[in-house]
């Protein structure tokens, strides 16, 4: 500094010069990468592969199989400004490399620990050197630093670690994730613009590379292999050339059945990568026609133009060009692909799926759909009508009954079936006393961390209810169950019970919770099957698989806390195991044993488990092995008592006892099986008969019939407590069969 205060003009030191210009030129990872992959290429490479650790702060290492490095230029090769490509600065003019400055082992030397391992078809060895700020460097302290043999295959080996170690600040700035997607974007472009050039790519320590395509590949299978087939399967190929202007062009479009969610421009001139807002919005216009709005398409192109046309030499990073008559160049591809495009989406795909009422509609569509007016007055057309009041005219109206004959799905105190005749059903609070098991389990500290991990409510009814006029319940999943409101109730702190609760509530299906809560009941349209509305759609709902869900869900959230039904006489489990064994639906042949061994097996297990048989789910079981009552898992539903035995073979087979969790479950498929409303022949058969397994107790006219039963006690209770999951769209248990507003349309063409 003079004595007048102003500091002195000084040459830099070249050391800062040259970190300087390295910064400029290897700005991030991926920029190193782009001048090693050119360098690669320009040495006649069919093969290049890249690994990276930590998004290639830590290590960058690229393979190829040029032509290498001679020994002698080993010395100067990481020095600035050293090229095999350029000799005169008119040599520009005519450039067809994608290097040519002779800076970028240079910038990556000056900014990381580089060592280089190569080998040319004429040596007899490959030889590895060190690099250091652009010279030569031992590879630790008193060694020499000229190049060494070593073992080696033809080819070059790169390796650059700690990048940015002397640039603290723009290393803190990077993360190592946002890097390898750089460089994974940098290899995928350049291996759909190679195609005679294998590319791989993968991180240090991984078997599998993330990237990795063929030489024998086409442009086609690059895309599809690296953007999947879904781009692959929709491109059009097209071309453009105009001998006035000197340039060639080829690439691949997207047709209008692809939309991405991001606009993916791959520009390559005079094969290098490089990028221009005006070709990008270009093509935005051309697609802009095509595409709605937020939806992008994918464009892959390759510009030649005579080299005395092009400036390369205008971008740190090489990252931009400029050309002669760019707009006109443009212009030129850009109608070319208009054409190209519009010629082949004279026709479209469109594919649709099943989708529940209401789901992913917005706001918009509905005000559109529903009719709306724009100073605010809402109009209703005749096919978005929706019946809304369920005490409307119902299908049974329409259909002629055949017979006066009604067939009961309950439990009657007659019956034609052997078993039914040794029961007659008692209502639990008909009995004298108190029915329900009353008393309460202490908490474990182990069951009170359980509790805290699920979420779950439940629901036990009054029992004074009437069905039509129930009280609705949706089950909600809460920190802790709430028994404040219900003191009967007795709270259930097994972790096993509590998880299958879990799982229920996990898989709830909001748009399958909409439909069974907007239904409305419309009528049945047989045994098997009822009809239900919803908005301006028609569906079938399968009473079997459905009320059998029901149960199911009813034994798991009402666990230990349901009601009782006792029959006036208790039955014999052997006598009801051995009436389960003769039936022919129980599959029994004398390998499996004598029947009155396995009547006998069967007694002594449930003898075993009476105790937690009746505190876990009211099964009720004497001391002299007598079955005396069953759950009440719905009010005024029973199930048909006629099926009993086999529910107590199956009990006995099918549950696992030696699984709390599994013997819960299993042993609840089981009740839901007995209780769910089961298709009923109500017609004979060719003999005379009714259809064996389907057999009905004979008509009660003190218990309401099968359609009742369907209608004010089972679809009250899907609407207000089953929580389904998405597989009742597509097993089979809820079908459309109609749709107003598609009926309107036939009815017009009509």
């Amino acid at each position: 500094m003079d004595d007048d205060g102003n500091k002195r003009i000084c040459k830099l030191d070249d050391v800062v010069i040259n970190r300087i210009a390295a910064g400029e030129v290897v700005q991030r990872p991926c920029n190193a990468i782009k001048e090693l992959i050119e360098n690669s290429i320009d040495a006649g490479s069919d093969s290049i592969s890249v690994s990276v650790d930590d998004g290639g702060l830590k290590t960058l290492q690229i393979t190829d199989t040029g032509h290498g490095i001679r020994k002698e230029d080993l010395s100067i090769v990481c020095e600035r400004f050293t090229t095999s490509k350029l000799r005169t600065f008119s040599d520009l003019q005519s450039i067809n490399t994608h290097g040519f400055r002779g800076e970028a082992l240079a910038s990556i030397s000056h900014v990381s620990y580089v060592t280089i391992q190569t080998k040319t078809a004429n040596d007899k060895c490959a030889w590895i050197a060190h690099y250091r700020d652009g010279i030569l460097h031992p590879k630790k302290p008193g060694m020499p630093s000229d190049p060494k043999p070593c073992a080696g295959n033809v080819g070059t080996i790169i390796t650059a670690e700690d990048l940015f170690y002397n640039m603290a600040t723009r290393k803190r700035a990077m993360n190592g994730r946002d890097e390898f997607n750089r460089i994974a974007h940098v290899i995928t472009c350049y291996a759909v613009h190679n195609t005679g050039v294998a590319f791989s790519l993968k991180k240090v320590g991984d078997n599998m590379p993330k990237i990795r395509t063929s030489s024998k590949a086409t442009k086609v299978d690059s895309i599809s292999n690296l953007f999947g087939p879904a781009v692959g399967k929709e491109l059009i190929e097209f071309s453009c050339d105009d001998k006035s202007f000197g340039f060639t062009s080829s690439g691949l479009l997207s047709n209008a059945n692809y939309s991405g969610k991001s606009f993916r421009f791959l520009l390559f001139i005079n094969n290098r990568l490089v990028e221009s807002n005006a070709a990008k919005k270009a093509f935005e216009a051309v697609y802009s026609s095509v595409l709605p709005k937020n939806s992008y398409p994918f464009v892959y192109l390759s510009i030649h133009i005579d080299p005395q046309n092009i400036d390369v030499n205008v971008h740190p990073t090489k990252n931009e060009v400029h050309f002669l008559h760019e707009d006109a160049i443009i212009a030129g591809i850009q109608a070319k692909a208009q054409q190209t495009l519009y010629k082949c989406s004279t026709s479209r795909n469109y594919y649709t799926q099943a989708r529940l009422p209401g789901v992913d509609i917005t706001e918009a569509v509905k005000e559109v759909a529903e009719g709306k007016q724009p100073d605010g007055v809402q109009r209703v057309y005749d096919h978005q009508l929706v019946r809304t009041d369920c005490n409307q005219t119902k299908l049974d109206l329409f259909l002629h009954n055949q017979s006066n004959k009604t067939v009961p799905s309950i439990g009657s105190t007659e019956s034609s079936s052997s078993s039914d005749k040794l029961f007659s059903v008692v209502k639990d609070s008909e009995l004298p006393g108190p029915s329900r098991i009353s008393e309460k389990r202490p908490l474990s500290s182990e069951n009170k961390e359980n509790i805290d991990s699920v979420n779950v409510e439940t629901f036990v009814g009054s029992g004074n209810d009437k069905p039509a006029k129930s009280k609705e319940f949706v089950p909600k999943c809460v920190p802790k169950p709430d028994t404040s409101s219900q003191s009967k109730r007795r709270p259930v702190y097994l972790s096993s019970v509590l998880s299958l609760q879990e799982d229920i509530c996990k898989a709830r299906h909001e748009g399958a919770v909409e439909l069974l809560r907007e239904h409305k009941f419309v009528g049945i349209a047989n045994t098997r099957f009822a009809l239900a509305q919803v908005k301006t759609k028609l569906h079938l709902f399968d009473i079997a698989k459905l009320s059998e869900a029901l149960f199911y869900q009813k034994v798991v959230f009402d666990f230990q806390n349901f009601d009782i039904f006792k029959f006036t006489e208790a039955a014999p489990l052997h006598d009801l195991i051995m009436i389960a064994l003769d039936d022919p639906a129980s599959s029994w042949n004398p390998d499996h044993g004598p029947k009155e061994e396995l009547a006998a097996f069967a007694v002594d297990l449930f003898s075993s488990k009476r105790q937690m048989l009746e505190d876990y789910f009211s099964i009720v079981i004497t001391e002299s092995n007598e079955l005396a009552g069953l759950p009440i898992l719905v009010e005024q539903y029973f199930p048909l008592l006629h099926l009993i035995p086999m529910f107590l073979l199956r009990a006995a087979t099918e549950v696992n006892w030696d699984s709390e969790k599994e013997c819960f479950h299993t042993m609840a498929l089981e009740l839901a099986k007995l209780y769910a409303m089961r298709p009923i022949d109500t017609e004979p058969d060719e003999s005379g008969s009714q259809a064996a397994g389907n057999e009905a107790p004979e008509s009660d006219p003190n218990v309401p019939d099968w359609k009742f039963t369907t209608e004010h006690i089972l679809f009250p209770q899907l609407k207000s407590f089953f929580i389904p999951d998405k597989s009742i769209t597509t097993n089979g248990s809820i079908l459309q069969v109609a749709d107003l507003h598609d009926l309107y349309k036939v009815f017009e063409r009509c």
